[in-house]
């Protein structure tokens, strides 16, 4: 109830700028006490009151016209003669209503035309307009940095959209090769096969939609990816699996991994190898708050042109952009190319 009544009360202020009042009201009483006369409290506001005046019109000019007609467009000279010949035409009624307003001593009457008033009207006057400057530039430039990171967050939420939408048809597309492969053959695992793959459609529809899902969830796609893949390549591919830590509580991004899992089948199981094998091993490490995945799988020894292009593609590419988006300087990404085997290593940094 409190804290509405106060998110309120900023809005309402915000929205019909009573924070300009409350600012010129908080300083004319710091003038008062200032410039204390010895009179009484009130007279000093009155007198404090009238003196802020005048710094007041020429604030307002200076925040409005001045600075947008000349500071931001880099018109240093005519901005600074400018905002002279504003408060100096100031000083001249502002003497006028010390004179008629402000009791005086007969000295401090005398001097109201002289140089030094003039010269340190001039002074109070620029302190003022310095002042409230500088608060409006902060102001403006705390609103845009605010409106960056905003337009950045959403670039960045936009992007990441985009690159899901990657993942799921390319992913898709794939697994239905597979079944389709299966079907071919009239084999009895088809049924298990598209239950397998009703798991990963619910998981790339629902799940992944979420900025994190539990990690075991993460495995678990990853685990009927493997068994689709299982359907397809037989026994003439060894397949190993290993998780070291507890999962539990750990969440991930979803399909941070499936990517290189993905390559790996596509290059490790390919058919001129003969007997292949693709390792995949996930350590959670709770002291250093990291999660390390690797998979490594067996290569022909030599590739063609095309098969070296093609080699990483959009799904490689698509991670690594992912990785420095959600973890810019925690996350570790290594490649290692050997003559017989083929092994990426993503390290993340999790707190």
């Amino acid at each position: 109830m409190v804290n509405r009544f106060f998110s309120e009360l900023i809005s309402v202020i915000t929205r019909y700028k009573i924070y300009h009042l409350i600012f010129w009201l908080l300083y004319i009483i710091f003038w008062s006490l200032l410039l204390r006369s010895g009179v009484s409290w009130k007279q000093d506001f009155l007198n404090a009151t009238i003196f802020i005046f005048f710094h007041i019109l020429v604030s307002y000019f200076n925040n409005y016209y001045l600075i947008e007609w000349f500071l931001f467009k880099r018109k240093y000279l005519s901005f600074l003669f400018s905002l002279s010949l504003s408060i100096l035409l100031v000083c001249f009624p502002l003497a006028i209503a010390t004179f008629r307003y402000i009791p005086l001593i007969n000295d401090s009457v005398q001097s109201i035309w002289g140089f030094s008033f003039f010269v340190t009207n001039f002074m109070f006057i620029f302190f003022t307009v310095l002042l409230t400057a500088s608060i409006k530039i902060f102001r403006n430039w705390y609103i845009k940095e605010q409106s960056n990171k905003d337009l950045q967050k959403l670039n960045i939420e936009n992007e990441l959209r985009f690159l899901k939408s990657q993942i799921n048809p390319h992913f898709l597309f794939n697994n239905l090769n597979n079944l389709y492969a299966l079907t071919l053959k009239q084999s009895d695992l088809a049924p298990e096969a598209v239950l397998k793959l009703s798991n990963i459609l619910r998981f790339g529809l629902y799940d992944s939609q979420k900025q994190k899902v539990p990690i075991e969830d993460d495995i678990q796609f990853v685990r009927d990816y493997i068994e689709l893949e299982k359907f397809r390549l037989g026994d003439r591919t060894t397949i190993d699996l290993k998780v070291n830590g507890s999962t539990f509580g750990k969440l991930i991004e979803p399909f941070l991994f499936i990517n290189f899992i993905e390559n790996a089948f596509k290059h490790g199981a390919n058919p001129t190898l003969g007997a292949s094998f693709i390792k995949i091993e996930y350590t959670i490490d709770d002291a250093s708050k990291t999660i390390a995945f690797s998979v490594t799988n067996n290569k022909p020894r030599s590739l063609n042109n095309l098969e070296k292009n093609k080699v990483g593609g959009i799904g490689l590419k698509n991670v690594q952009t992912r990785l420095n988006i959600l973890y810019p300087g925690k996350h570790q990404l290594k490649i290692a190319d050997e003559l017989e085997t083929y092994t990426i290593t993503l390290i993340l940094q999790t707190a």
